[in-house]
């Protein structure tokens, strides 16, 4: 109940102040509803050290857009993890399931983050 209760209070915060959190591997398998022309980003960590790096497999680009480049940010003075962060816009109403892998890309991938976006909603997450 508790939890439920600061999820409502977190999406209401969101949605009145047009402050959006990036979705990260906590959203891993959710469903999201997104209101047209809405910009949200992707952060997942990863060890790039060992070749291993995040890339888009899946998405319809009909309904969502990336944009740019991947970026990558590691801690000063520390190898391996760091956060690549992906941008997106919406741009169509529908739905498309956003997937990304994680591995080398000659290899199968080690893991995977998928999300199903609804575009064209009002803006909440919901559950798996």
């Amino acid at each position: 109940m508790l939890k439920n209760t600061v999820s409502i209070l977190l999406i209401l915060f969101e949605l009145l102040t047009g402050c959006s959190r990036p979705f990260t591997m906590h959203d891993n398998g959710h469903t999201v509803e997104l209101d047209m022309d809405t910009p949200f980003e992707i952060e997942l960590h990863g060890d790039s050290s060992a070749g291993f790096s995040w890339h888009v497999r899946e998405f319809d680009s009909t309904i969502i857009k990336q944009i740019g480049q991947p970026k990558y940010s590691q801690p000063v003075n520390q190898t391996g993890t760091g956060l690549y962060t992906f941008d997106f816009h919406t741009v169509g109403y529908g739905k498309t399931y956003l997937i990304l892998n994680y591995g080398r890309p000659s290899e199968p991938p080690v893991k995977t983050f998928r999300i199903k976006i609804i575009s064209g909603t009002m803006g909440r997450i919901l559950g798996k």
